[in-house]
């Protein structure tokens, strides 16, 4: 799978490598947060931003350990996501920038030929060249099947009432994300269009990976094993991840809580636990096993 996909996964919500025993140590997407006076149940869930329920159901262990808590921390307040901000973030400003401008022709032959299998690309006229390629991507994406796994525990979180908050701000991520120049993001995406197929055959391929709850050689894999790039990583997860624990670490002890993340935070020695170890918790894995739809 190409790096655009891998970057447009962890950004818009989805790395390293360790050594073998780290690696047996944090194979497991689902983790029960203790230590440091923490009394209530408190966990951390590795999530995936497209998930096809045709091939499995929703992790229901996962929607149980939700039922025990009491607040639940997105890396986004999805309850206060701003429509127009985020618009704002997703267009290019320089018209020399456009899409339209940077693909090669046979790129720009086969975008305008997906697009017109997509009524809402198609609704946003001349203007879908303006995205940002990384947003565009998510909209090829869109097969209208897939869903979030954030998305669906933030559905379960309010049923609960539960009180649920981000880890990051819109502001935040967007700011990671201008760390790859358009041109570079123009680039990767004249890459992806090469091999892009579907959204049905991308979206099996990131559940089949998913479900594995190989969480140090999750992005590898989106990757097509292809070496990760040591820059984007450093600016679209190290930096968050320290931010994201300095968070958490402020946020758990008072009350039951669930962390739900993308799934590339959680692993190798600059993920997650590894952080959060370091902070001095313990993380200890819950396992369990993804249940097929049919």
């Amino acid at each position: 799978m190409k790096k655009l996909i891998r970057i447009t996964l962890i950004c818009i919500g989805l790395v390293l490598t360790g050594t073998t025993l780290l690696q047996a140590q944090t194979k497991g997407l689902l983790w029960q947060i203790s230590g440091k006076g923490i009394q209530q149940p408190t966990y951390l869930y590795g999530t995936v931003h497209l998930f096809d329920t045709s091939l499995y159901r929703i992790p229901q262990p996962v929607i149980d350990k939700l039922a025990q808590t009491k607040q639940v921390y997105f890396e986004l307040d999805f309850g206060k996501l701003n429509p127009m901000e985020m618009l704002g973030y997703a267009m290019v400003k320089d018209s020399t920038q456009y899409l339209d401008k940077l693909l090669d022709s046979s790129s720009l032959r086969k975008l305008k030929e997906l697009v017109k299998t997509s009524p809402m690309m198609q609704m946003m006229g001349p203007a879908l060249y303006r995205l940002k390629p990384l947003f565009l991507t998510s909209l090829l994406l869109n097969n209208g099947k897939a869903v979030t796994i954030d998305m669906e525990m933030y559905k379960q979180a309010k049923e609960l009432k539960d009180s649920v908050g981000g880890l990051e701000t819109v502001a935040e991520q967007m700011q990671a994300l201008n760390a790859i120049s358009i041109t570079s993001q123009a680039k990767m995406m004249q890459d992806y269009l090469k091999t892009y197929t579907s959204a049905d055959a991308t979206i099996k391929k990131l559940t089949e990976i998913y479900v594995k709850q190989d969480i140090e050689h999750l992005l590898e894999q989106m990757n097509d094993d292809a070496p990760l790039d040591a820059a984007f990583n450093e600016a679209l997860l190290i930096k968050r991840n320290v931010v994201m624990a300095n968070r958490i670490d402020s946020l758990v002890g008072k009350t039951s809580t669930m962390i739900a993340v993308g799934a590339g935070h959680l692993g190798g020695p600059k993920g997650l636990i590894a952080l959060l170890k370091q902070k001095g918790y313990q993380i200890k894995n819950v396992p369990f096993t993804f249940t097929k739809a049919h």
